[in-house]
């Protein structure tokens, strides 16, 4: 009986034209950002030849114009030999739009590293990062960390560096960026949006399904269990889908490279002022990671829509009540939010939706913890999973089978 009820069930969600629409939706507009968007999105590791070339230009004007006027020496005012500076700074940003040209990218990257070492203060005007950043030094300070790790672990593996590589549009980076970025809470979605009809669909045959010699309580299990093992094949396929796409666009990427994460510093590093150190885990390892949460979230959501659904008996209002659940730390979170209501955030289950900034500390970051951690996060969601279990049974024994079917 178990075997032919899910069977019947994964039909029933399998052939649901509301899913089938809302996986189209997501294969369009996957498709859409894979040949449209991403082949000229500028990331922050993009780089600009000509742009380059225009500023190597006038620095050598500026050079030209301080020769002429045996202004190459040491400058008392500034205490720097600024002619010096400026003619290194040359040299290497010119090698460096050479490699570029002639795409030897290992070279390139090099260069990069040593120009990046050179202008680090110019770094503190860019606009991407200063705009709307409440603690602009930091962000910039951990930006051109995390940058460096990346680079070196480019050339310590000996990865094949090409200028998608250097993007970070390969197939596994691009993955890895949609997990650490806001996007991820679409992979959550999916599991609400699936399993909102999961029960309210059976009102509208309530006689065949009254009549199934199966517990109440059972059966929700079951129509759970379908939901979820659906979700994740329809996941799985869509993963699959990108990771091909994306391959025969830039390349596949490399389990080895380096994912840079933050952490608290030593006393040590204390004292020279450094409030976070910097280390990295495998590309690999950041995927497994991920596969830790992902599972338990998924399954969070479907018994949340569960109970849900027991109290609302409507579709849409489970959706939209679970949506409002996903999206809640939207709400209150801001880089100086540390408690709600007197409950520290790192006890809240909603801080661990956005998984990838978790396995990468960039939540701790945030908001000047050390709390938030990949292990306590599994702590307060299987916490989470056994609330909403016991919640999920008492409903179920108070708005039982006749009940949610008649009402009475």
């Amino acid at each position: 009986m178990n075997k032919a009820l899910f069977i019947h069930e994964f039909k029933m969600i399998s052939r649901s034209r509301k899913n089938i629409l809302f996986i189209i939706t997501l294969v369009a507009l996957m498709l859409s950002y894979f040949f449209i968007i991403l082949p000229v999105k500028q990331t922050p590791d993009s780089f600009d030849s000509n742009e380059v070339k225009l500023e190597l230009k006038d620095l050598a004007a500026v050079q030209e114009g301080k020769k002429a006027r045996g202004a190459t020496g040491f400058s008392y005012m500034s205490g720097r030999a600024v002619f010096a500076e400026n003619e290194y700074a040359y040299n290497v940003r010119n090698r460096m739009v050479y490699a570029f040209d002639d795409g030897n990218y290992t070279r390139f990257l090099r260069l990069r590293m040593i120009d990046m070492a050179n202008n680090y203060m110019s770094q503190s005007m860019d606009e991407a990062i200063i705009r709307d950043s409440p603690f602009p030094g930091k962000d910039i300070n951990h930006r051109f960390n995390q940058t460096i790790i990346r680079y070196e672990g480019y050339l310590t593996e000996n990865h094949p560096i090409t200028y998608k590589v250097i993007e970070q549009k390969t197939a596994l980076q691009t993955v890895k960026q949609f997990l650490v970025s806001s996007a991820v809470l679409i992979v959550l979605f999916c599991a609400i949006y699936f399993s909102s009809d999961m029960l309210t669909k059976d009102r509208k045959n309530q006689s065949i399904m009254q009549g199934l010699p199966i517990s109440w309580y059972r059966r929700i299990n079951l129509k759970t269990t379908v939901a979820f093992f659906y979700t994740l094949l329809v996941l799985t396929g869509l993963l699959f889908l990108s990771i091909i796409v994306l391959t025969i666009q830039n390349g596949f990427g490399s389990f080895s490279m380096h994912v840079p994460i933050s952490m608290q510093a030593s006393a040590e590093e204390l004292a020279y002022g450094n409030y976070y150190a910097y280390d990295f885990i495998s590309m690999g390892r950041f995927f497994l990671l991920a596969l830790g949460y992902l599972p338990i979230l998924i399954y969070l959501f479907i018994r949340l829509n569960a109970i849900l659904s027991l109290l609302l008996k409507n579709t849409w209002g489970v959706l939209m009540v679970g949506t409002i659940f996903l999206f809640s730390e939207r709400i209150y979170f801001t880089r100086t939010t540390r408690d709600l209501f007197g409950i520290e955030i790192s006890n809240l289950p909603q801080t661990y939706f956005d998984l990838g900034k978790i396995i990468v500390n960039d939540k701790n970051f945030l908001v000047n913890l050390e709390t938030m951690t990949y292990e306590k996060g599994l702590l307060v969601l299987c916490i989470s999973l056994v609330i909403v279990e016991v919640t999920l049974f008492i409903v179920s024994r108070i708005v039982n089978k006749r009940r949610f079917y008649y009402g009475v």
